[in-house]
């Protein structure tokens, strides 16, 4: 039997080769009325399924190793409006085709039917296709338990999603100086409900920027040992009990961050800003993902808590006091404690995280949108900071308009409660010098992070006016390396809200974010070049980073 049949692939007889042949009932009658059977009754379900289809899966990337792709995505969740429920998700087809996506679930071969809710959300489902020379694109198609499928192509694998904002330096208002433009021009933003005590995600729920961040326990050998709940941090994925206040434990709680990408753009007064979920041209960045190896890595880790000192070594823990009153340069010496890979904040981790704030949050006004953290109250005196772990049972995001702490993708006190020594951003003369990344791949002429020298650091063509301790009044984007303070001469209420502090007759150093006595200059932006690296202060702390 030579040939088979265009869509079901029943054999066929050639009567001129085969015609001699034996007839077998099994191979010949019981198999292909079996497949013809199956097919007709997958276009009967179709046919008559009724309801909404699920909603898109989400963060579904693709790459490709050797003669393997890895799948991963997170499955659709379920239609919940007002108690009710709409739809609910039955299961997940993916189906591959040779030189373009599937047009539809007949078109290419379906490889894998997950009825397992976000099975492949960590572990990525491997296919190895037998042609090795074709290149393979993929789609999801989710289903409902009414068998009404999505036929959305956002469920393409690895394929392209940008969203956009545009921020009017001229306009004072923090809020309605941020527009949105593109794929999301009709998004609603997210924003702290402080009536309700609860996060309320607007139109990014479902986008892939929030899929990009989960929380983790990392082994000190850069290895995930397991994912936590994101809900109770106390719990693993599995719901039994985690090693997040666990001083013993060869490792720290982190936060798992996947790659986005960034271009700007300057449009007279306007500055665009594109994030993306993956490189469309060479103008979009992602220095946050260069290893301290100097090769781009699919995950980089950021700690989920202020840095505390425990035998020297900088953990990330729950219950924990934060390190304090130890010199700059020995809190990135005990960072670095736990090994290859490890250090401190890094500018340029921290410019893309704030990126998102804007993208998500329409507003320059960090702590309306996402609460005011701890920032009031404190003194050499009486320091009123938070231990870690406030919000270990508040989800992704939280925070409160009455000094508590706050937290952002899964990261507390991002700002306020205490100074977080970053590196990559020095002051000297007034003026600011950038360095992304650890190795030269942002442009930069020397190997590490330099502290008392900005030899081989990226002039921004920034010099620092107005009054130190003032608010932010006028930012300058500087691109590729993001948008920083140039003027400080406003207010709580005005342009980027929060605060800047620098000396000109010395190397600064920076540190971001505010304390627990800033008042309201603390916020994302809040940034202190105010001190060299090895002061030593109350307010003045650190948090891990593994790349």
């Amino acid at each position: 039997m030579s040939e088979t049949t265009e869509n079901l692939g029943l054999n066929l007889t050639n009567m001129d080769e085969d015609g001699n042949d034996v007839f077998d009932f099994e191979r010949d009658l019981n198999q292909p009325f079996r497949t013809i059977d199956k097919a007709v009754g997958d276009l009967q379900k179709r046919a008559t399924a009724s309801g909404i289809p699920p909603t898109n899966c989400t963060n579904l990337r693709v790459e490709k190793v050797g003669l393997n792709y890895q799948l991963e995505w997170n499955d659709s969740k379920d239609t919940v409006i007002n108690d009710l429920t709409l739809c609910t998700w039955g299961g997940t087809v993916i189906v591959r085709k040779a030189g373009s996506y599937p047009e539809s679930l007949d078109d290419g071969d379906v490889i894998l039917t997950n009825t397992v809710r976000n099975k492949y959300s960590n572990a990525p489902f491997v296919d190895t296709p037998d042609d090795a020379e074709s290149e393979y694109f993929y789609r999801a198609f989710p289903y409902s338990v009414n068998g009404v499928y999505n036929l959305d192509k956002s469920n393409y694998f690895g394929g392209d999603t940008v969203y956009e904002f545009i921020i009017d330096t001229t306009n004072s208002n923090p809020k309605t100086c941020v527009k949105y433009a593109g794929a999301n021009a009709d998004f609603t933003p997210a924003f702290m409900d402080y009536t309700n005590q609860v996060f309320n995600y607007g139109s990014w729920a479902d986008s892939f920027i929030m899929s990009l961040f989960k929380p983790c326990m990392l082994k000190t050998n850069g290895i995930v040992d397991y994912f936590l709940n994101p809900e109770d941090y106390s719990l693993k994925e599995d719901g039994t009990p985690s090693d997040i206040s666990n001083e013993s434990y060869d490792g720290n709680a982190m936060v798992q961050i996947g790659q986005f990408w960034i271009k700007t753009v300057q449009e007279g007064a306007k500055i665009h800003v594109y994030i993306a979920n993956k490189q469309i041209d060479e103008n979009y960045k992602d220095f946050m993902h260069y290893g301290v190896d100097g090769t781009l890595k699919q995950y980089v880790y950021r700690a989920m808590y202020d840095g505390c000192n425990i035998s020297n070594k900088i953990r990330s823990l729950s219950g924990k006091a934060i390190c304090k009153n130890v010199a700059g340069n020995t809190q990135i010496t005990y960072a670095r404690a736990n090994g290859t890979n490890w250090d401190c904040d890094v500018y340029a981790d921290r410019m893309q995280i704030n990126m998102l704030l804007i993208l998500i949050g329409k507003s320059l006004d960090s702590q309306t949108v996402f609460g005011t953290g701890r920032y009031t109250g404190g003194s050499t005196n009486s320091n009123n900071q938070l231990n870690t772990g406030q919000l270990d049972k508040k989800g992704m995001f939280y925070g409160d308009n009455n000094n508590g702490a706050v937290k952002v993708f899964h990261i507390e006190n991002w700002w306020g409660n205490i100074w977080k020594i970053t590196q990559g951003l020095l002051q000297s003369g007034g003026k600011l010098y950038v360095k992304m990344t650890r190795g030269r791949q942002d442009g930069s002429s020397v190997d590490d992070y330099q502290q008392t020298s900005v030899a081989g650091y990226i002039d921004t063509g920034i010099t620092l006016s107005g009054t130190s301790g003032g608010y932010i009044s006028g930012m300058k984007l500087v691109s590729p390396f993001g948008i920083l303070p140039e003027v400080v001469s406003g207010s709580s209420s005005t342009f980027m809200c929060d605060g800047c502090w620098w000396n000109k007759d010395l190397i600064g150093f920076a540190r971001f974010g505010g304390i627990s006595g800033s008042d309201f200059l603390a916020g994302c932006f809040y940034l202190n070049v105010n001190y060299a690296v090895s002061y030593s202060y109350w307010c003045y702390g650190v948090a891990l980073s593994y790349k």
